[in-house]
């Protein structure tokens, strides 16, 4: 933007001194004319012009003649001083650009000399990765008789005067550098044609030989050049404006590192996560997304409807009630690493489409999940962090997030959730003789007095008073959570097991053998953000059903949440499952703590994208 703005005044004072006639072939005066651009600018900035619109103002041939740069921050000025998607589409549809006529100039004068703009790749290329491990050569060192080929996107180039080009590629293993001299031309391919094309953000094909440069860097010499695709936009040094980032997702891969790396992480992390899964004897499976119930966690779905079947379906929640069918069909330690789908609100930390791993376990003990853990996440961050991936100057499986040093070395702090509460409170959710846990007007009444925010969204709210008001609509298991949020999740700045969870917040997993009232279930927090929830997974089937009834009472009094009654599920539970424990581990929350982000767009290829 100052770049811009200080180009501007140069153009400004440039054209004060120019003639008129080096403008515009126009006879209009200079003085006139830019009288009559300054009406112009007055006239855009009190329209209702939108970026959206089909529409040109018909005033934009008086720009005709001003280079891009004083375009472009024009185009700034008239949308308020604001940068953007409306400055972009202001700047490349409504004013003519001096840079993108010469650009099409010089790619039609590469075309007439009968190149193609798209060829095809007719011969194997080196990777850069590959360049680099290969050729060690010594200062000033230059393989004459060696000669390869390399492709990738044009990151800069810089010219010294007409028969010497500096460039350096990128093809998204290692970035080299690319030095082409007139001299050295073979092949028959004009020097100046072929080079005045290539421009920053192209594709292209450059043959050569490897050496040093005079300040040592390797480089490849180039004999032969071609395009091999054009990038025929420009491609910004920076791209913070989040709008944009959304909208054109390859551009902000291309201009931010990070967006390019997350997807990285996250190959590394799955692979190493199936490696390790893999070792330990689970069988990878896949289970279907669409079903005629969504069930296996609280939370509301998506819904569709099948044509062909003639009936609605839903896009699955979990696949927790699948894998323990598969467990009940002989496959005692199963896994699946997919896609879940939660009609729920967008946030830093939530997405409605989003990565998790799921996998149980028969014939161990619960305890097993807690170490298994701590295994899983240590190999993961330390595979991250040597194969380069997390960068980070920290040692061991200690990693930085949002300025806190964040450390998964074994063993992990656990803290109680209902012991806790009590000890921050004063009182006792879940009553120690009985098992019984707090009514929900008890609930309530504790919340109001702690001050919490009962007008959050609840997974209630369908039972709301009609205002928005979603007191009303909340119920136990929603209300644990609020204290959970304030009193609990603080606490786990580190990676945390909290257990000792209620059961009425867990309608899956078996009750404690030593504590009424209790579940045997762990959730694992880190920075404050759940990453793993973890079950002994219930396995009596009359006592699902009942959990399930009791759910169905939920839904009824307006928890859209609630675990819909699945008696298929209940059915196959009478064949007899093993004691099984299960497993889940939150693949983008996991990411974002590696790569040190803080909200999940950054770390998703395609996040969504409200209006």
């Amino acid at each position: 933007m100052l770049r811009w703005k200080k180009s501007c005044c140069c153009c400004w004072k440039q054209l004060r001194l120019s003639s008129t006639s080096s403008l515009t072939s126009s006879s209009t005066s200079l003085p006139s004319l830019l009288g009559s651009r300054v009406s112009f600018v007055s006239t855009l900035r009190s329209s209702s012009f939108s970026s959206s619109s089909s529409t040109l103002p018909s005033s934009s041939s008086l720009l005709v003649g001003l280079p891009v740069f004083a375009i472009r921050y024009c185009s700034t000025l008239f949308c308020g001083g604001k940068s953007g998607a409306a400055c972009r589409a202001l700047s490349t549809t409504v004013f003519p650009s001096a840079h993108a006529e010469d650009r099409h100039s010089s790619l039609r004068t590469y075309e007439e000399s009968g190149k193609s703009l798209y060829p095809v790749i007719n011969k194997g290329v080196t990777q850069l990765s590959q360049f680099r491990q290969t050729y060690k050569l010594k200062d000033g060192e230059r393989l004459t008789n060696i000669r390869c080929t390399i492709a990738g996107r044009i990151t800069s180039k810089r010219q010294s005067g007409k028969k010497l080009c500096f460039y350096h590629i990128d093809d998204g293993t290692e970035k080299i550098q690319v030095i082409a001299f007139a001299k050295d031309a073979i092949d028959n391919y004009d020097f100046g044609i072929a080079h005045n094309a290539l421009k920053r953000g192209d594709i292209a094909e450059i043959e050569g030989y490897p050496g040093m440069s005079k300040s040592n860097e390797l480089s490849l010499i180039a004999t032969n050049v071609r395009m091999l695709a054009p990038c025929l936009h420009d491609i910004p040094s920076v791209l913070l404006d989040v709008n944009a980032q959304l909208v054109d997702r390859p551009l902000h891969m291309l201009v931010n590192d990070y967006a390019i790396n997350a997807v990285k992480l996250r190959a590394k992390l799955l692979a190493t996560l199936r490696d390790m899964l893999n070792r330990k004897g689970f069988v990878e499976v896949e289970t279907p997304i669409l079903s005629n119930l969504a069930t296996g966690a609280l939370a509301r779905p998506f819904t569709t409807t099948s044509h062909s079947l003639n009936k609605d379906l839903s896009l699955r929640i979990a696949p927790e009630l699948y894998l323990k069918r598969l467990v009940i069909g002989g496959l005692p330690r199963v896994y699946e690493i997919g896609k879940v789908f939660r009609n729920e609100g967008i946030d830093s930390t939530h997405n409605p489409e989003f990565t998790s791993c799921e996998l149980y376990l028969a014939y161990e003990p619960f305890e097993t999940l807690f170490t298994l853990t701590e295994e899983i996440l240590f190999e993961i961050v330390t595979s991250a962090k040597n194969s380069g991936v997390v960068s980070s100057d920290h040692p061991g499986a200690i990693v930085e997030f949002d300025r806190q040093l964040i450390d998964f070395t074994p063993p992990l702090n656990r803290i109680h959730f209902v012991d806790t509460i009590e000890k921050e409170t004063g009182i006792r959710v879940v009553d120690n003789e009985t098992g019984e846990c707090l009514e929900t007007k008890d609930l309530l009444n504790l919340c109001e007095k702690l001050g919490l925010d009962l007008h959050k969204q609840s997974p209630c709210d369908d039972a709301s008073d009609g205002e928005g008001n979603g007191i009303v609509g909340h119920c136990q298991a929603s209300l644990l959570d609020l204290l959970a949020e304030k009193y609990v999740e603080p606490k786990c700045v580190q990676p945390t097991f909290v257990f000792g969870v209620p059961s009425i917040m867990s309608p899956l997993a078996k009750d404690s053998e030593t504590e009424l009232g209790i579940s045997q279930r762990f959730e694992m927090f880190v920075a404050g953000k759940e990453l793993v929830n973890a079950y002994n997974e219930l396995n009596i089937p009359e006592v699902q059903r009942n959990r399930f009834i009791e759910q169905q009472a939920h839904r009824l009094e307006g928890d859209a949440e609630a675990h819909v009654p699945d008696e298929n599920f209940c059915r196959a539970l009478e064949f007899g499952l093993p004691p099984t424990v299960g497993w889940g581990l939150g693949i983008d929350r996991l990411i974002m703590f590696l790569s040190n982000r803080k909200h999940i767009r950054d770390i998703l290829a395609f996040p969504m994208k409200g209006n």
